[in-house]
């Protein structure tokens, strides 16, 4: 049998020679087809080599701390200041017809300069302040856990925690206005306290609120401490329990932390669109935004630019101000540490390198004076513990103390040091009239002559010295009423 035919291919494709083959490589490698297809491919190339280019000046060092250990707080809810403190916000009414320098005019002048909205604001939550005072009495508090912060996250009962510290210094003064000494130091304690519980386990917000709350109550303080009717036996217990609610203050690094917390569940959790609208405000279209942010290789490189940052940072906030290394100044105003002392880049080579990571250029800058703030609210507390010393020296003496040294043995155990001055520097203290100015040098270091901001219109945090003034006690703002006035001897 013969094999059946193979049917014939009536159209046969022409066979490529070599010549012709030889002559199509030469077209495309000519250079009129071969360098416009080669610029193409560097322009489609080039985003992916910048964003591994400026991804690879920044090291990966890991994060600057044992994240899931510090962001996990367990406080049960009955030790827990702020579960206290969230009941007093639901009770908590809003004022109404108060103009908006009353209170400030209460703390300069008294429960006699009260504005009637005020005393009327104050008697609609004796209910809510008497739930807070109750989470003033505890040691620990936290609203949030720091793992779970975010840029969008609410706090509520922090924010409110600041009215229901001026109700608690309106209440002293009235108490004060009535001759009842005690009950009114129970009240200023406890809004000095309520100050630092918003500040344990918080975050940078958490702490500058904390800050305010505690200016507000150093008003107070100083208007009880001049009372002629403040006793020596009551000053030692305000100074005791003042020194006990001081002890409450976190270390710096708490805010530190919970803020590197914040920062990377923000950066990593956020689509790149929103990032770049809430760094900057800009408001390109969605698609041109994130392209952007991928070319210039974020969030990647600011979150290794945050590892450095934050472990900068952390390597020296909680030592005292005269032990830490100097300000490297530049955009972030970071350390400048010695070499070797820390895996993270050096201060000069993180200035130039985060500066091209947008997201960290955009957020890191908050935290210039972070640490400055920090400092003057130390300044302050080294001084108002003073101011009650220096009260209780002069209820026993007749007199203010002329320098630190006149205070030990009798009223303290040892001069207090200045907490931003040089090593064994001493707080200082200053006559101005009837009046003692107490302070610390301030953020310069240096000695300004007692200037610490306290005339009318001046800013202390611009002060170049950081105190209180103290008012002599027959000088008092704060007189008893005249049916307690106490008979003057023949």
């Amino acid at each position: 049998m013969t094999s059946p035919q193979q049917p014939t291919d009536l159209n046969p494709l022409p066979t490529e020679t070599a010549a012709e083959r030889t002559s199509r490589l030469l077209w495309w490698l000519h250079p009129k087809v071969a360098l416009p297809l080669t610029l193409l491919g560097l322009l489609l190339v080039a985003p992916f080599l910048y964003r591994g280019y400026c991804i690879s000046r920044i090291p990966d060092i890991g994060d600057p701390f044992d994240v899931e250990a510090f962001g996990t707080v367990a406080i049960p809810p009955i030790d827990n200041a702020m579960t206290q403190y969230a009941l007093a916000v639901k009770s908590l009414r809003k004022p109404t017809g108060v103009a908006s320098d009353d209170f400030e005019k209460a703390l300069e002048h008294g429960w006699t300069q009260t504005s009637e909205p005020l005393r009327k604001w104050l008697a609609d939550n004796q209910v809510a302040l008497a739930e807070w005072r109750k989470g003033t009495e505890r040691s620990q508090a936290a609203e949030i856990p720091p793992k779970d912060f975010r840029f969008s996250t609410l706090i509520k009962v922090t924010s409110e925690s600041r009215e229901l510290t001026r109700l608690a210094i309106l209440q002293a003064e009235r108490c004060a206005h009535e001759s009842d000494l005690d009950n009114a130091w129970d009240w200023l304690r406890a809004s000095v306290r309520a100050s630092r519980h918003v500040q344990q386990n918080g975050a940078l917000i958490q702490r500058l609120v904390g800050m305010a709350m505690f200016y507000n109550s150093v008003a107070g303080i100083k208007r009880w401490a001049a009372h002629p009717a403040v006793t020596p036996d009551q000053l030692r217990k305000a100074l005791t329990e003042f020194r006990d609610a001081d002890r409450l203050t976190p270390p710096n690094s708490i805010a530190l932390k919970t803020e590197y917390l914040c920062l990377t569940n923000t950066v990593t959790e956020t689509s790149r669109h929103e990032l770049m609208q809430y760094g900057l405000g800009i408001h390109f279209p969605p698609v041109l935004q994130s392209t952007a942010l991928y070319v210039m290789g974020d969030p990647e490189l600011s979150l290794k630019a945050f590892q450095h940052v934050f472990a900068n940072l952390l390597s020296e906030i909680d030592k005292p101000k005269c032990d830490r290394a100097p300000s490297a100044g530049g955009r972030f105003n970071l350390y400048d540490l010695p070499p070797g002392m820390s895996r993270c880049l050096t201060a000069r080579e993180l200035d130039t390198v985060t500066f091209s990571a947008y997201l960290a250029r955009s957020t890191l800058p908050a935290y210039q004076q972070v640490g400055d703030a920090m400092d003057r609210e130390a300044a302050r507390r080294a001084a108002v513990s003073l101011l009650l010393t220096c009260q209780l020296h002069h209820r026993l003496h007749g007199d203010w103390p002329e320098k630190v040294g006149d205070l030990v043995p009798d009223t303290l155990a040892e001069p207090p040091g200045d907490p931003l001055g040089k090593s064994g520097e001493l707080m200082r203290l200053k006559r101005d009239g009837e009046d003692l100015v107490i302070y610390s040098v301030g953020l310069n270091s240096n000695d300004d002559g007692g200037n610490i901001g306290d005339a009318v219109g001046a800013n202390p945090n611009e002060a170049p010295d950081q105190g209180v003034r103290a008012k002599r006690p027959t000088n008092s703002l704060n007189p008893m009423p005249s049916e307690t006035i106490l008979p003057e001897k023949n």
